[in-house]
């Protein structure tokens, strides 16, 4: 086992899940991954992705992980009051962790999640609104001022993405905001694969769950072709992230630097661990 996947017992370690668990995961996923790649019948790949999600979320929840504080909330941070009397949507909202941290700091009009998943979907938070749905292709009979699309894309097929995207853009407001969180694949993979590769030095793709891994540039050019013209992000550098949450900057200074070879050598540098410590991972706020 150590041979075939070197980090196992680190990445293992890391989160809590037993190397038995992420080797049973690895495998189903990486055959998931090269299976919805090459099917060409969206209804196939319709049928795929909730095979692997029930299976692998019935995996992972025999791991006995501790509770913990709501994860999302240092993302909300980022926002200030901007939801006070907004309608929000979060497609595959799992859980439901953004929604209950923007319904416990803030005063928005309406809350909606969306996801496909019995296994994680929960409907026992007042004032939320959870729907199972399809995300690659579904409608609503409402529009949203803010949608989340957190760590979503990079589990879609390319062949579902403008599909997917139709579906947001028809659903948000004039002037609403489209929020899109990712991993970067230039410092993937972001997925199960960490335990061949867990440097976040993209050394080898993604061969998980994670079927779309992509850059700032990528997912740029994609936006702009579904009429999104301003993109702008956090500040890229750890600390000052947190310590001024609510700056923003144009989203396209970013992908011109991850396009400097010699930039992401040098990011690369900055290890600890053994891994890559500044990783670039996409935060876009998209207007149209």
């Amino acid at each position: 086992m150590k041979s075939k996947y070197p980090f196992i017992k680190k990445f293992s370690a890391d989160i809590g899940i037993s190397e038995d668990i992420l080797q049973q995961a690895f495998e189903l996923e990486k055959e998931f991954h090269f299976r919805v790649l090459k099917e060409t019948d969206p209804d196939v790949r319709k049928q795929l992705y909730k095979d692997i999600y029930d299976k692998v979320h019935t995996l992972y929840g025999k791991a006995k992980l501790p509770v913990k504080h709501n994860p999302k909330m240092k993302l909300i941070e980022k926002f200030s009051d901007s939801f006070t009397g907004k309608n929000i949507l979060d497609v595959g909202c799992g859980n439901g962790d953004l929604l209950r941290a923007i319904r416990e700091t803030s005063d928005p009009n309406k809350l909606v999640g969306v996801d496909g998943s019995d296994f994680v979907l929960r409907d026992d938070y007042p004032l939320i609104e959870f729907i199972k749905a399809d995300i690659i292709k579904f409608e609503l009979n409402q529009t949203f001022d803010f949608i989340f699309s957190d760590n979503v894309i990079e589990h879609i097929a390319p062949a579902d993405l403008d599909t997917h995207l139709n579906s947001l853009t028809r659903m948000l407001k004039p002037n609403g905001k489209l929020i899109i969180l990712m991993p970067n694949k230039l410092f993937g993979p972001s997925d199960v694969t960490r335990i061949i590769d867990y440097t976040y030095m993209n050394k080898i793709p993604a061969q998980g769950t994670h079927v779309n891994e992509t850059t700032y540039s990528e997912i740029i050019r994609i936006l702009q072709k579904h009429g999104f013209r301003k993109f702008k992000t956090i500040l890229p550098i750890p600390k000052l992230k947190y310590l001024f949450p609510k700056v923003r900057i144009n989203a396209k200074f970013v992908a011109f630097l991850e396009n400097q070879d010699w930039v992401i050598k040098l990011l690369y540098k900055f290890k600890i661990n053994g891994q890559c410590f500044f990783r670039l991972d996409i935060f876009l706020e998209c207007t149209q």
